[in-house]
Parts: structure tokens; sequence; C-alpha cells
């Protein structure tokens, strides 16, 4: 019995967890440093589907870390993808950190951000160490991307949003499939969400609620702001190929609600808008990336509370 006792505790050992790797991916071609944190797919050993994450406007690689973690858990390998201009540094040991960080929501910001999601999914491609974390055991044609708020314009930008005459300029065909966690149309206008957002090609996911404001949206009612928010959604076509784009609308939600936690508040935001997220965005990006196309999204719509809506076309 001795001798059995270390090998029946070796085996009741839980095993250990997956690695979350903090680190930079080089952009030499910018001159730019682009730090990052990976979280290793915690189930099975395959080549797994990759989601990168974007924060919004001031944050850092903490952004989305409920939602990433779900992630994870469902097999995915997760890159939280910080942006240098935009992120934590432009308002830490600011005296007025809400003016650096209205002066940093522009185009150039977003131009970099792009970039920066671009390079990453390079990164992907060429399976790079962060640490002990390999992205080779990614699978980069199995990619997508979930951002909030500026991180949300971020990942409309690389799935093909336009811009005026200049187009899709930011597109990356890469990215199979995204979820927009409180965009906004450009100008803050809904009528102008068909031009951006109607020739999409690839599915959507977006999230509003009746609180979801901005302080970009300046001389707009609550009710104007939540409009043009929704009507992202209402902008992105039905898809040729079967695949589904999802609408999420949360009664109650304010704008902090969606962005998974990690801001500068660092908390958890709002537990019924982070279950809601993580059930639905898992699968969204479970169906589109290597699935069929269609969500089962029943997880999620047995957590909707009254007031809240969930679509799909």
């Amino acid at each position: 019995m001795r001798l059995l006792l270390p090998l029946m505790l070796a085996f009741a050992t839980p095993a250990l967890a997956a690695p979350v790797c903090d680190g930079t991916i080089s952009d030499r071609k910018r001159d730019r440093a682009i730090p990052v944190r990976v979280r290793m797919p915690a189930t099975g050993q395959a080549r797994a589907p990759v989601l990168l994450f974007s924060h919004g406007l001031g944050g850092s690689v903490e952004a989305g870390t409920a939602y990433a973690k779900q992630w994870a858990a469902a097999g995915f390998l997760v890159v939280h993808v910080q942006h240098p201009g935009s992120d934590s540094s432009v308002w830490q040991g600011s005296g007025n950190p809400r003016k650096q960080l209205m002066a940093a929501a522009n185009g150039r910001q977003l131009a970099d951000r792009a970039a920066d999601m671009s390079r990453v999914a390079d990164a992907v491609q060429a399976g790079e160490r962060i640490g002990a974390c390999d992205l080779g055991r990614g699978d980069a044609t199995r990619m997508g991307a979930a951002g909030h708020s500026f991180g949300a314009h971020t990942v409309l930008a690389v799935a093909g949003q336009k811009f005026g005459p200049m187009g899709a300029l930011y597109r990356d065909p890469r990215f199979k499939a995204v979820a927009a966690l409180s965009p906004m149309p450009p100008r803050n206008q809904a009528s102008a969400a068909p031009a951006a957002f109607g020739a999409i090609a690839i599915p959507v996911l977006a999230t509003t609620g009746s609180a979801d404001g901005s302080p970009m949206a300046q001389g707009k009612d609550i009710g104007e702001v939540t409009a043009a928010r929704a009507a992202v959604f209402q902008a992105l076509p039905v898809s040729a190929t079967g695949k589904s784009s999802v609408g999420i609308w949360l009664e109650g939600a304010d704008h902090a609600a969606f962005s998974g936690g990690g801001g500068r508040g660092r908390g958890v935001p709002n537990p019924h808008v982070t279950a809601v997220v993580s059930a639905a965005t898992s699968a969204f990006f479970r169906a589109n990336l290597g699935g069929n196309g269609v969500p089962d999204l029943a997880p999620a719509q047995a957590l909707l509370r009254t007031g809240d809506k969930l679509q799909v076309k």
C-alpha cells in the first residue's frame, strides 16, 4: 500500500494550466513594438483556431480578460493586442486623462491599430514564440478578431469596412469573422452605416445596449447614440455563404459593460453582460472558424433577460 500511494497521488494531480505569456511582437517596417498577451488553448493538442482581441481607447493587454479566459477554455488560442499610441500609456500619469484619450481617437491611430492586427496575424502564420507560448499552435486559416469600442472600430476595419472613396483600406482577408463590441458608424451617424458596413463579406457579431453612450458623440442624447451603434448590425449584408451575423442588444448595459474587464477600473464589469457575450461569441467563433457557419446560440439565448434581444441574419 505504501508503494502504491505515491503512484495514486501522481495520477490524482491536476493537469497544469495552459500557459499565459506576455511579450512583444516587433514590426520592423514601422519601428514599432506591439505588446501582446498570449493565452494558449486549455484543451486539445491539435492546431487551434485563433482570436485576436483589440482593446478600447486607453486599454492594454488586460482588456477582454473575462472573454479571453472563456475562449481559451473552449479551445481557442487568444492573443490580446496592445496598441501603442492609443493604449494605457496615453492617460497614465496625465493630469487630464480624458483630454489625452480624446486626442488619441483619430484616423492615424486607427491605421496603426489595423496594421498591428495584421502584423500579429503575420506572427501567427510564421509560428513565432512569445516566451513559453508557441503561436505555431494556432491555425492561421481559422483566425478571427474581437474588439471593444475603439477595438470594435479596429476589427471592423480589418473585416472590410469602407472609408468613403478610399474603399476598404485595411481589410485583411485572413480574418474570417469578427466580434465588434460597442461599435459605432462613421461620424457617429446611423445614416453612415450602410455605406461603411454594407459590403463586409465575413460574418460579424455586434453588441450594444440601452445605456451604451459615448464621450465622442457630443451633443447627442443616449437614444441617438445607441441607435447609431445598433445601425452597425442592421447595415450588415445577409451572407451569401450561409454564415450568420449576430446582433445583441442588452437592456441597461452601458459602454464599459462590454469591455470584458481590464480597463482603468481593472475589474470584470456587469456579470450579466459578460456571461451573455462570452456565450454568444464562443458559439459564433466556433461556428465561423471551421464550423458550419450557423452558431448554436441557445446557451446565450437562455441567459437573456427582459428587454434583451438577440438577432441572426
